[in-house]
């Protein structure tokens, strides 16, 4: 079953990934170079409520979240 995860981080906004687990999620985002050498993941919600996201950046800027990949950065499509 995929989740959607939102990864907090130490500096910006975070990263956002559905994945089946935390960790295929963390895979996921190494895969693709996060975090950045410059920031660490502070932290992860499970099943994170869209609408608790920054509309105006993240929800405009994210991929489709019901498809396994990294939708903030959007990088799965």
């Amino acid at each position: 079953m995929l989740r959607c995860y939102w990864f907090k981080t130490t500096r910006g906004l975070g990263y956002g990934v559905t994945a089946t687990s935390a960790t295929v999620a963390r895979d996921l985002l190494a895969h693709y170079g996060y975090p950045r050498p410059d920031e660490e993941i502070a932290g992860f919600i499970e099943d994170v409520a869209l609408d608790a996201l920054d509309a105006s950046h993240v929800l405009s800027n994210a991929g489709p979240v019901v498809i396994r990949g990294v939708w903030y950065p959007r990088h799965n499509i």
